[in-house]
């Protein structure tokens, strides 16, 4: 059965790679490439950056940029031609895109003996390894008020981002330094005291049915304590809690790491599925620096 899961999921997760690759030539929206992954765009990007090791926009640039060295060698098109086929609105994005990658301009990518680099379509293989302790719980909530920051994300595509020259995928982490770098991180713990047990601080994430992604970080309301920040209802439901360890200034992330394991190897095998298109990262207290730093990702579950 656990073999089976994990065929599920390198199925799953080529098929995501087929569909990048029949797509370079076009305006990939993230959100598209997280349905076919059958994950939540948050779920699917943290995944994907762990196992391959560059975030999903990394490697759609430079599976864009290895075809273009191939046409500017192979063909006489223009560069401007060749940059519009693989996303780019202009030649000088185009080319302080390609500058990075290669080394030289496209121009000089055309030179014969001219040194370019090429990275392949990536492959999925199983690896069944001895089994690792997974630590986790169920539990069944009532609706969750949080208090906070509640911010919208627009629709990615990896064209807007490759002429915006940044990663829109990063837009998640903007948030939360602005989350924890102004005011609200601040009122919540001092002036309004909501960090405590269960919730502690939280992170919710929902991919809306516009392709946008809702972000909402802070704490539990208290129905004893009026604020005067932002708010937003989780549903009541079942959640799977995961507990995920280690620094959050590692070279692993541990919410990366156990989204894998849960897209990998839990969810294929417990006999539940996930029941809505969110999530929520719970962050305790104790030393984020720490090896052994506790904190869990909750999933909504619902029997197969």
């Amino acid at each position: 059965m656990k073999g089976e899961g994990k065929m599920e999921w390198v199925d799953r997760m080529t098929a995501t790679i087929d569909y990048i690759e029949n797509h370079l030539t076009d305006d990939i929206m993230y959100d598209e490439v997280a349905k076919v992954s059958c994950c939540s765009m948050h779920q699917f990007g943290r995944v994907f950056s762990y196992v391959v090791g560059v975030s999903l926009s990394e490697y759609i640039r430079r599976r864009r940029l290895t075809l273009a060295a191939l046409d500017l060698q192979s063909s006489n098109k223009k560069v401007i031609d060749i940059a519009i086929k693989y996303g780019y609105n202009s030649p000088d994005a185009f080319t302080r895109a390609f500058v990075g990658m290669h080394g030289v301009t496209p121009k000089v990518a055309r030179t014969l003996g001219v040194k370019l680099k090429a990275y392949p379509p990536i492959t999925f293989h199983i690896s069944i390894k001895g089994d690792v302790e997974m630590e986790y719980r169920i539990e069944e909530k009532k609706e969750i008020k949080l208090v906070g920051l509640v911010k919208q994300i627009k629709r990615q595509s990896a064209n807007a981002e490759a002429n915006d020259w940044k990663e829109a995928l990063g837009e998640a982490w903007d948030i939360w330094d602005e989350f924890l770098d102004g005011d609200i991180d601040r009122k919540i713990a001092c002036e309004y005291k909501l960090y405590r047990s269960p919730m502690w601080q939280m992170g919710f994430t929902k991919t809306l049915e516009n392709g946008e992604t809702l972000l909402a970080i802070g704490a539990e309301a208290d129905e004893n304590v009026v604020t005067d920040l932002q708010s937003y209802t989780i549903p009541a439901g079942k959640w799977a809690v995961f507990t995920a360890r280690g620094s959050l200034n590692g070279k692993a992330h541990p919410i990366d790491v156990m989204w894998t394991k849960i897209t990998a190897e839990w969810l294929p095998n417990s006999g539940y599925e996930r029941a809505a298109d969110y999530e929520l990262e719970v962050y305790l207290p104790g030393d984020t620096n720490d090896d052994d730093y506790a904190c869990e990702i909750w999933v909504p579950i619902t029997k197969k």
